[in-house]
């Protein structure tokens, strides 16, 4: 059956192909009906091989051909994964289908095939549909519902080539030449040969678009193949009669393939467009170039001359197809150009303001790019870097080393390797930097080394400051525990090497907690800077001196011979430094230091050595401070008694182990009991009675003095009041001892207070007495905190006077009552008529200065009446009373009933 002569009515439709590339394996129950469906068709065209005529061969066609379009209906409304096009592409099947049963039936009815008829309204839809459905598979983009405008004009040139090249070769234009026929009829004629030329172009596309290659895009392929080329052959072929059958199968086949194809599913893989012009685009934007080429030679080849009105019409269009073709070419590198101009901005940009730089050296060690950062880094504004030999960059010291890691960094590709190094800059600042190096070799485009380069001198300070602080006093600037320690077991490596002794001095500050508590923290550290000024003065070059916390300092001697004058010289340097009152603020701050030496021995360890100078301080400062000792190995014993009493006193006070002992106090003139002298105890429960010599230093020390000075003072008080209340004619009082690290404490005034208000004592009774010593070390707070005191109207006493400082600017400035000669003087009075100078001296100043006396100490008769001839007030000491409890005290009240005309005398009490 000829369908495309014009005595046989017309063409067959195609269907669109799918145009992605990729291949299904497994297609579900809708590929395995599609399948089967196929087979059915294709066992219809084996009948229609072997019936071809009669209504066998018109019913095994239209079978084929109209199940071929039912197949494609069902499939794209069943299935879920139905592609853009396909529902057009089974529309074309249809209308071919209903198409050639219009043509069987006008035939039938007319009794031969007709010129036109409404069959070919059909054949013509089924085109248009299959060229829609074809061309929106094509020109959509991938994963997009946009067309892409370049491959729709790409088309468009090849449709316009193809319909040129048929018009031409077919001589269309003789359909026209038949008088015989209306317009109409032309018209009709002509458009199937139009169509099979754009199909052709279409199908040429998409092979060279690659999107339908895949196994439902192969099907569609061979299926418009088949199509294609029985409406060539019977457009081409002179007798296409004689080969009708194979024309009617090539229709019959196309159909069925194309049904299938609509019907398979394809894999959802992405499809990989590429980033440049493909060259297949350049030579379609070429193609109207060959327009004329083609038809001249074609002419020349037939000795005709073609109508020049549809090569005209095809050489406008080709030309406005290529001119909007080149413009989108043109448009597309500009907007290409202009987005490698803005990324290279933007990189530049990154790499401007970036706080590394990257170069790039090659086998040379020469940098090959511009690098404005390490230019920036380096100092030296202006200067290129391209061309530079990267050693140049490097301090002379590290170039070997950094030599060495390039050539490493050479030899090895892909491995990442860090390292750092300095540098010194025109200034003469010394710059680190770290850097990143990596061998890029596989990538032909950079050339060489690519380094990343950062600065990291901020780091490295901050490292070294760590460092520092890891190792050095924040506050003074020199060693800690930890690296004096270090040093000093170094220092015992190298003597046992050299033969040199080592020595150690050690050095604690007297009175340094008053000094935080008086004046603050601020004053503390400013102290113990001067200090540690002081100390570096004093010693030798090379000498380590360390601050191991708080108030104590060590000094490690090395290459001393003999170690012992070399430690001597120095402690006694110190000890002279110390002479000097420490200025704050127009505030004068005395000090003194206790020092303790040690000389290391043959089995001496950083260790050992630290511990026996630290016992010899002790020793020093607890026989009277403001001296140095050296170790002798007796003062370990010591100072692990001394240790076992520090933790024992911890909780003596919860306890109960103390206990107060009162010493009479006597009316020299009258010999009455006038008062009493509380004198603290400790019951050890193991060793027994502890005296206070043995463990007020370790209280004042540690702080715990603080506490039992408050229960000595309630204590105290109280009795006195009970004692008040049972014998109101007399005039008792009583006094208790004040340490200096009570008068730098701010509780002191509070304590007091307590005291007075809960025993109920008249403050007047109360005297507080207070050493020298504590009040020279700060004079201007011990005058403030005396003034304080004063206020409760109780008395004040100097104790122990003349043993200290004894500066008369100093007793003028402070509101003393109450004046105590220290037994140490009372001991020189040995004759009836000799009065000592100093002890005269002594009382004539509390005459002087209106204070009553006390001479402590009294033992013998002479001494009592000595005194009294000189007009001494009072007076205490074995020769009256040894120290009683607190019973023995009441019975001696007692035994001595009071003078009639007796005044309130004081009686004094203290800490000892």
């Amino acid at each position: 059956m000829n369908r495309f002569a014009p005595d046989d009515g017309g063409s067959p439709r195609l269907k669109r192909a799918k145009h992605r590339d990729h291949h299904v394996a497994d297609h579900g129950s809708s590929g395995r009906v599609a399948l089967g469906a196929f087979a059915a068709l294709v066992a219809l065209g084996g009948l229609h091989v072997a019936r071809p005529s009669g209504l066998a061969g018109e019913f095994s066609y239209l079978a084929v051909t109209v199940g071929a379009g039912c197949l494609a209906w069902f499939a794209t409304r069943r299935n879920l994964w139905t592609r853009a096009g396909d529902q057009l592409i089974a529309v074309a099947l249809l209308l071919s289908g209903v198409g050639d049963a219009c043509y069987m039936v006008v035939s039938h009815v007319n009794g031969a095939p007709p010129d036109v008829s409404i069959a070919d309204v059909f054949y013509l839809a089924s085109y248009v549909a299959l060229a829609a459905g074809l061309i929106a598979r094509l020109g959509l983009r991938p994963g997009r519902r946009t067309f892409d405008v370049d491959a729709l004009i790409d088309m468009g040139s090849f449709v316009i080539l193809a319909i040129a090249g048929v018009w031409i070769t077919a001589d269309v234009s003789a359909i026209f030449a038949d008088q015989s026929v209306s317009t109409l009829v032309h018209l009709v004629w002509a458009a199937y040969p139009v169509l099979d030329a754009a199909l052709l172009a279409v199908v040429v596309k998409a092979l060279l678009s690659r999107r339908l290659w895949s196994l439902p895009g192969f099907a569609m392929l061979f299926g418009i193949g088949a199509w294609l080329a029985s409406d060539f052959a019977a457009l081409l072929f002179s007798d296409a009669a004689a080969k009708s059958t194979w024309m009617d199968l090539g229709w019959m086949g196309g159909a069925a393939l194309m049904a299938v194809a609509v019907s398979l599913k394809s894999p959802n893989r992405p499809v990989v467009t590429p980033r440049v012009l493909p060259r297949g685009r350049v030579l379609m934007s070429l193609a109207p170039l060959l327009v004329p080429g083609i038809v001249e030679l074609w002419s020349t080849a037939h000795g005709s001359d073609p109508n020049p009105i549809p090569l005209f019409a095809v050489t406008a269009g080709l030309i406005v197809l290529a001119f909007f073709r080149e413009l989108r070419l043109v448009n597309a590198r500009l907007v290409q150009d202009a987005e490698m101009r803005r990324r290279e901005i933007y990189w530049r940009s990154l790499a401007g303001n970036s706080a590394d730089a990257v170069i790039v050296v090659d086998v040379d060690g020469r940098v090959t790019n511009e690098a404005p950062q390490l230019v920036e880094m380096l100092g030296k504004q202006g200067a290129g870097t391209v061309g530079a030999d990267v050693m140049e960059f490097v301090e002379p010291l590290e170039r070997a080393r950094m030599r060495a890691s390039l050539d490493w960094i050479r030899t090895t590709e892909g491995v990442v390797a860090d390292s750092e190094f300095r540098t010194q800059l025109a200034d003469g600042s010394i710059r680190w930097f770290s850097l990143r190096a990596v061998n890029p070799a596989a990538d032909l485009n950079i050339g060489g080394v690519i380094i990343n380069i950062h600065d990291i001198t901020d780091r490295k300070r901050a490292e070294a400051e760590l460092t520092q602080l890891a190792f050095h006093d924040a506050l003074t600037g020199l060693a800690n525990r930890s690296l004096f320690h270090d040093r000093v077991a170094h220092a015992f490596q190298r003597s046992a090497r050299s033969g040199t002794d080592v020595a150690l001095v050690y050095v604690d500050v007297d009175g340094f907690k008053m000094v935080n508590d008086s004046y603050g923290h601020d004053a503390g550290d400013h102290v113990l800077s001067e200090i540690s000024a002081r100390l570096l003065a004093a010693v030798r070059t090379g000498d380590t001196v360390a601050r191991l916390g708080g108030d104590e300092f060590a000094i490690l001697l090395e290459q001393c011979n003999p170690p012992l004058d070399e430690a001597a010289a120095i402690a006694d340097r110190i000890l002279d430094s110390f002479a000097h009152a420490v200025e704050w603020f127009g505030q004068s701050i005395a000090l003194s230091a206790s020092i303790g030496v040690a000389v290391g021995e043959d089995r001496s360890t950083a260790t050992s050595i630290l511990r026996d100078a630290d016992v010899a301080m002790y020793q020093a400062k607890t026989s009277g401070k403001a001296k140095w000792a050296l170790f002798d190995p007796e003062m370990r014993s010591a100072a692990i008694q001394r240790r076992e009493l520090e933790s024992d006193l911890a909780g003596a006070l919860d306890d109960g182990q103390f206990e107060l002992a009162y010493q009479p106090v006597v009316d020299l003139e009258t010999d009455e009991l006038v008062g009493f002298e509380a004198l603290l105890r400790w019951n050890h429960p193991t060793r027994g009675l502890v005296g206070p010599d043995e463990f007020i230093p370790i209280a004042e020390a540690n702080g715990s003095i603080i506490e039992i000075g408050q229960w000595v003072l309630l204590q105290a008080c109280t009795t006195a009041a009970k004692w008040q209340r049972d014998y109101p004619d007399r005039a008792l009082s009583i006094a208790v001892n004040i340490s200096g690290r009570q008068i730098a404490s701010d509780t002191l005034f509070g304590h007091v207070r307590e005291a007075l208000r809960t025993s109920r004592l008249r403050p007047g009774s109360l005297v507080l007495e207070i050493t020298e010593t504590s009040l020279i070390q700060d004079a201007a707070m011990a005058a403030s905190r005396l003034r304080q005191l004063r206020e409760l109207d109780i008395k004040l006493a100097i104790d122990d006077f003349g043993t200290g400082y004894s500066s008369l600017s100093y007793l003028r400035q402070f509101p003393i009552d109450i004046l105590k000669i220290d037994r140490s003087f009372i001991n020189t009075i040995t004759e009836d008529e000799h009065m000592p100078d100093i002890v005269r001296g002594l009382l004539d100043l509390a005459k002087t200065l209106r204070m009553e006396t006390v001479a402590e100490g009294i033992e013998v008769g002479i001494q009592r009446d000595v005194l009294r001839d000189q007009h001494c007030e009072l007076g205490q000491g074995f020769l009256f009373s040894r120290p009683l409890t607190a019973e023995a005290a009441v019975a001696l009240l007692a035994q001595h009933p009071s003078a009639s005309s007796a005044g309130e005398v004081t009686a004094a009490g203290g800490l000892r």
